[in-house]
């Protein structure tokens, strides 16, 4: 069975890190770069014209940033899954992207193999959010020393089930991995991480793992 091909947009003003990015994502049998932008105008009208799977883009750019760019796709309606590659280390960059509809979160200094594995997991519709991110959400700020308030209310909103689920969701299961770890059925999954969101209230996979890292629930 032939290999499935991920094509993916680069976007960053930087042409050696692009240059450097194929280099390395190319050689790998299932990725293929199939157009380069440096600014976020150039790379939403790509992003219209070639529809990536996935869309590896920089903060930090030209003309429209990076969080500007991602907002336009989602109302413009791309359905390519972003993955947000960048030097900003700061929690509020992270929480505004995911928002946004960001499904990966890397910082510039990661491991070329997380990334690679991060093209992956979102070209399948899960999220990925990089250990180092991970860390400075169930840590606080890098830059303020001190955790934010946990969200008690919501948590006890939750049954036990619904917590199980969450934690297994927050680790990258998807439905069919949940409901073989816990014995119930997908549709049961499901009617769980529908009534998570609601309860949270956010609006997807990305950001209840968000939730679940910047709440300690692991």
């Amino acid at each position: 069975m032939p290999t499935k091909i991920i094509r993916v947009m680069l976007v960053d003003d930087h042409k050696l890190m692009r240059r450097g990015l194929k280099l390395i994502l190319e050689a790998e049998p299932d990725i293929r770069i199939i157009e380069e932008a440096s600014d976020g105008n150039e790379a939403i009208n790509k992003a219209l014209n070639y529809k990536p799977d996935v869309i590896i883009m920089d903060i930090n750019m030209p003309i429209l940033n990076g969080l500007d760019s991602l907002k336009k796709m989602k109302e413009f309606g791309v359905s390519s899954k972003v993955i947000i590659l960048t030097a900003f280390t700061n929690k509020e960059y992270i929480i505004a992207a995911t928002k946004i509809g960001a499904k990966g979160y890397l910082f510039k200094n990661a491991d070329p193999c997380d990334l690679i594995k991060a093209i992956r997991e979102v070209s399948k519709g899960r999220s990925y959010i990089e250990l180092s991110v991970a860390n400075i959400l169930s840590y606080g700020s890098n830059d303020e020393g001190h955790s934010d308030v946990l969200e008690t209310d919501k948590i006890n909103l939750l049954s036990r089930r619904e917590y199980e689920v969450l934690v297994l969701l927050s680790k990258g299961y998807n439905n069919k991995e949940i409901g073989k770890e816990l014995f119930i059925s997908e549709k049961t999954v499901k009617n769980h991480i529908t009534n998570i969101f609601k309860k949270l209230e956010v609006n997807d996979r990305v950001q209840a793992t968000l939730f679940a890292l910047h709440n300690s629930i692991k």
